[in-house]
């Protein structure tokens, strides 16, 4: 027999035991809450500042106290999981916060809101994030320790699919945060819709977007320093009823993760479609350039009436009405050409574009709306661009005859691949 074959090996157990060591092991997650920052707008509601004592008490964040731990205290993979007492703790925590808030005999301010909505959404992130699987009992030997090192690489993510408590709980706190809304005194503030939304969106439930949506813009006002509560009318239309883009795209891409292709398309009919909307967007993006319109002839006599003094070889009068005629021909040609650029480009446009005839205001107003539709119809078809035009079933005759009735078209065969 080979001298070789009998040389000692080396010690494998060691570096199994080195690596056993070197596993990570996480902290345990903690139920906390984040204050909103008071942010001015047209739509806070500031309701009475004199507000009692037990009041205030009841409408306390969530602070759970921690239990010491010494820093040389060896790591215990055991605590990185959320046992069931603390989710019930929890739960029961933010549940009681919700219903004092509920129960308030006046108009909870947008602190009180949005602080009882974000008491759900740290509950969501712990549901989330802190219910993963258990990682495996490490017994001597190199298997172990490889199988160890497997889970340490993977034991931020979450798991694929929560117990049952945490559906239960989930479910609870959707209805929780969709009954905080709905109750009439408390009036929703943009803070208070996009929290809202956060925690709708995390918990994978944007069924109830549509409806939150017309209750941002038609729900009744509460006034101030009335005992009972009194309301009064707001006008739907107006442009600090109008959702922000970035609440509206979050909630429509909570539908389209979802795949509740109805949900999607009532998020884009409550929220891009509106007058408040389309009247918020003039505001932002077309007033200074709609001044700058109606400026430009004062702007182009004045420096014409300056350009004719520089000059002898005609009237004064003449000279003046020679340049100011080039400068608004210069200016209207030019800006004419810019704006049929803008409007009617199409390397934006994926699957849904005009139809033609469609004015050039519309296209530029509504394209926000367009690019929605264009996202939808991106996530329930073929993802392979030579496949396009061959789905079918009944939600996709839907989705082509809905984008068909707002004067789009879905997959316009001159601009499909290979069809130029």
């Amino acid at each position: 027999m080979s001298r070789r074959i009998l040389r000692p090996q080396a010690n494998i157990c060691q570096i199994c035991n080195f690596l056993v060591h070197r596993a990570a092991v996480r902290s345990l997650p903690r139920c906390t809450t984040l204050y909103a920052r008071t942010i001015s707008t047209s739509r806070t509601f500031k309701a009475q500042k004199s507000t009692s004592t037990s009041a205030r008490n009841q409408i306390a964040p969530i602070i759970p106290k921690a239990a010491p731990q010494s820093a040389s205290a060896a790591p215990n993979p055991g605590n990185s999981q959320l046992s069931q007492l603390d989710l019930e703790r929890c739960w029961d925590e933010v549940k009681t916060n919700c219903d004092a808030l509920i129960a308030l005999e006046r108009a909870p301010t947008e602190v009180e809101t949005v602080s009882a909505l974000r008491q759900c959404a740290s509950l969501v992130d712990i549901l989330i994030f802190g219910l993963s699987k258990p990682p495996p009992k490490i017994t001597d030997g190199a298997v172990s320790a490889l199988l160890t090192v497997d889970n340490s690489a993977g034991a931020n993510i979450p798991a694929s699919k929560p117990p049952a408590t945490a559906e239960r709980t989930m479910e609870d706190l959707s209805e929780l945060a969709l009954k905080i809304v709905r109750h009439p005194p408390v009036f929703i503030t943009p803070n208070v819709l996009s929290a809202y939304v956060g925690v709708q969106a995390n918990l994978g439930k944007p069924q109830s977007f549509p409806e939150v949506f017309h209750l941002y813009n038609h729900k009744l006002l509460p006034t101030e320093n009335t005992f009972p509560v009194k309301y009064q009318q707001q006008n739907p239309n107006k442009i600090a009823n109008a959702v922000s883009s970035t609440v509206a795209d979050r909630a429509l891409q909570s539908a389209i993760d979802t795949k509740q292709l109805v949900c999607a398309m009532d998020i884009v009919e409550s929220t891009y479609t509106t007058t408040a909307y389309l009247r918020a967007k003039f505001v932002r993006k077309c007033l200074l350039p709609a001044t700058g319109v109606v400026a430009a002839p004062i702007a182009a006599y004045i420096l014409a009436s300056q350009l004719a003094l520089w000059q002898k070889s005609m009237d004064l009068a003449m000279a003046t009405n020679v340049a100011f005629a080039g400068i608004i021909s210069y200016i209207f040609f030019t800006g004419t050409i810019g704006v049929v650029a803008v409007t009617t480009a199409n390397d934006n446009m994926d699957r849904v574009t005009w139809a033609p005839g469609t004015p050039l205001r519309d296209r530029y107003m509504r394209e926000e709306e367009r690019a929605a539709i264009d996202r939808i119809a991106g996530s329930w078809g073929f993802r392979e661009n030579w496949r396009r035009g061959e789905e079918e079933g009944d939600d996709w005759d839907a989705l082509r005859e809905w984008i068909g009735n707002k004067g789009m078209i879905l997959d316009r065969v001159e601009l499909m691949e290979g069809m130029e």
